[in-house]
């Protein structure tokens, strides 16, 4: 009974036990259901926060794009600020220089008209024809003297109004003032005038000074016309003469100077090239001694390509046919020139006056203004040297500024200088001709003359290599015999092999050995039955060797007459070249 008492008890604690478990699941139901709601207004939360964070995004991005903009818009503003800034700069500094060009040159281009009216016929005649006044002739050249005292042209001018009033003492004292401003330009100025007014004598002295004041080594525009007037007879034949004495003094003096290795360089780089397959046989049968027999062919030709050059570049010959007569527009153009040309501080201040010019133009764009800007020729652009000219003048006459006359007048003032050069290189292309050339082909050697008139016949010399190869051919088919002692030490290996080995071994072991067998049965067969296809095969190849070798040294026999026989005939256009070049005529 006390027991069913105490089962009571304990399964009343049990219930209340499990009551008061049922409470705390609910009260923790309760606890997830305001958990859960919590967790709902948190994701509300979220996506709400999300939703702002992409609104800034946004108006990140548009602040972005604002700020961008705005930044192109301050860069455009402040390049076209700098652009309007060097236009203004540009205009103000166009203004300055364009009065000061006023102020300081403009009194030039009446100076240049008047001595364009001085030193034209016309004038000359009119004056002697009383139809203009002398006396205004020399106001107004003095008046251009006191206006232009620094300038050569003024007193030259005095100097040609002094010769048409007769007034020997003026006129020297204006030119030499001349001179003293302007060496060169006074004294191709008298000689152009003095030629131009009929005095040929006068301007043959006055160009023989000019030349005199020249510098070889720095010679500008005004050489070149003059050049071309000299060449083409317009200054008369004294004047040419002084002009081919100072040329041929240049050229004798660029002797003894580096440069005098240029018309060497310049005549080796019109050789002919030989090709890499041009004589193959030859050079395969050549070995070590191909490289200086190409060098010294190719030398060879230089006086044949050379000649053609000059026949195609110089059609009527190193001195033309009579030269024609051009009325003096040689003499013309260059005194136009010479007129015209610019003073070094008058064209320093055009060309900065240009450079402004092209900035406002390209709205101060620097860059765009730089590329566009052309420069303007100075007195002295791009001088050139003597030898530089001559060389343009002969190898290069697209680019010479010179006329046809004054072309073959270059020709002849460094043809000596080609002549021996030439000469030279045919010397030592005659050092590199050995007497004799050695050709091999398959282990034979045959010595041969160079000399083309010494002929050797081809036939013997083919045979006798035929011959030796047969003989070596039929030694080596010869040479094929049994091999006994690998006959007997195969049968040996193969019968100890099958008597003592095989019989003790099992498995892969003894099919190993079984294919060492029958290897030696194939062995022993071959050495025995194989003899006269070993002969045959020994027999094909000789055969082949024999007639690859035979082609190879025909090949190269007719290829050894072709190309010493070329070399030979190139040595000897020297003569042909010299012939063309001659003697200069007398004129």
């Amino acid at each position: 009974m006390e027991d069913r008492i105490e089962t009571d008890s304990a399964l009343a604690r049990l219930a209340d036990q499990l009551e008061g478990v049922g409470q705390e699941q609910v009260r923790h139901d309760d606890r997830l259901d305001t958990f859960e709601k919590s967790l709902h207004g948190v994701r509300a939360h979220v996506y709400e926060l999300h939703g702002d964070v992409t609104e800034v995004r946004q108006e990140v991005a548009g602040l972005e794009r604002a700020v961008t903009d705005t930044r192109e818009a301050l860069n455009s503003f402040i390049e076209q600020y700098g652009r309007d800034r060097e236009v203004a700069r540009a205009q103000a500094e166009l203004t300055r220089l364009t009065t000061v060009f006023q102020a300081d040159f403009a009194q030039r281009k009446q100076t240049r008209a008047l001595a364009r009216g001085l030193v034209h016929t016309l004038t000359a005649q009119a004056v002697h024809k009383k139809m203009v006044n002398t006396t205004t002739v020399r106001a107004c050249a003095e008046e251009r003297m006191l206006l232009e005292p620094t300038y050569w042209l003024a007193p030259a001018m005095m100097a040609v109004a002094a010769n048409f009033r007769s007034d020997t003492e003026q006129g020297d004292r204006a030119k030499s003032h001349a001179s003293t401003l302007d060496a060169a330009k006074a004294h191709l100025f008298f000689a152009l005038t003095s030629s131009r007014l009929g005095n040929e004598t006068e301007a043959a002295s006055w160009m023989d000074t000019y030349l005199q004041s020249l510098n070889p080594e720095e010679l500008g525009q005004d050489f070149c016309v003059v050049l071309d007037a000299i060449a083409s007879n317009d200054l008369g034949e004294e004047t040419l003469g002084y002009a081919r004495q100072a040329m041929a003094g240049w050229n004798q003096s660029m002797h003894h100077t580096p440069t005098s290795t240029q018309w060497a360089a310049r005549l080796r780089g019109m050789r002919r090239r030989l090709p890499e397959d041009g004589y193959a046989a030859l050079r395969q049968t050549c070995g070590n001694q191909w490289d200086a027999l190409r060098h010294g062919w190719e030398l060879a030709t230089v006086p044949g390509r050379t000649l053609a050059y000059l026949r195609l570049t110089f059609p009527d010959g190193p001195d033309g046919f009579d030269r024609p007569v051009s009325g003096g527009r040689h003499v013309e153009s260059a005194l136009e020139r010479l007129i015209n040309q610019l003073e070094p501080d008058e064209a320093h201040l055009l060309e900065q006056m240009r450079r402004l010019e092209r900035i406002i133009e390209h709205d101060g764009d620097l860059k765009a203004a730089g590329q566009a800007h052309v420069s303007v020729p100075g007195p002295e652009a791009e001088p050139v040297t003597f030898t530089a000219l001559l060389d343009q003048a002969v190898f290069e006459p697209d680019e010479a500024r010179l006329g046809a006359a004054a072309r073959r007048m270059a020709l002849r003032a460094i043809w000596p200088s080609l002549k021996s050069t030439t000469r030279r290189i045919i010397a030592e292309s005659e050092r590199q001709l050995p007497p004799t050339v050695t050709l091999s082909v398959a282990r034979h050697s045959v010595t041969l003359p160079t000399d083309p008139n010494q002929h050797v016949p081809p036939g013997p010399l083919v045979n006798g290599l035929a011959a030796r190869l047969e003989r070596q051919t039929q030694a080596r088919s010869d040479a094929v015999v049994r091999r006994w002692p690998r006959v007997f030490g195969a049968l040996l290996f193969g019968v100890v092999t099958g008597t003592l080995v095989v019989p003790f071994v099992d498995g892969a072991w003894r099919g190993l050995f079984f294919l060492f067998i029958l290897t030696a049965v194939v062995w022993i067969l071959w050495e025995v039955f194989g003899i006269p296809l070993r002969k045959r095969h020994v027999r094909e190849q000789g055969d082949q060797a024999r007639n690859e070798a035979v082609a190879t040294l025909a090949t190269a026999l007719q290829q050894r007459e072709d190309f010493f026989a070329e070399w030979h005939e190139g040595m000897q256009d020297l003569a042909d070249l010299t012939l063309w070049g001659g003697a200069p005529k007398q004129h």
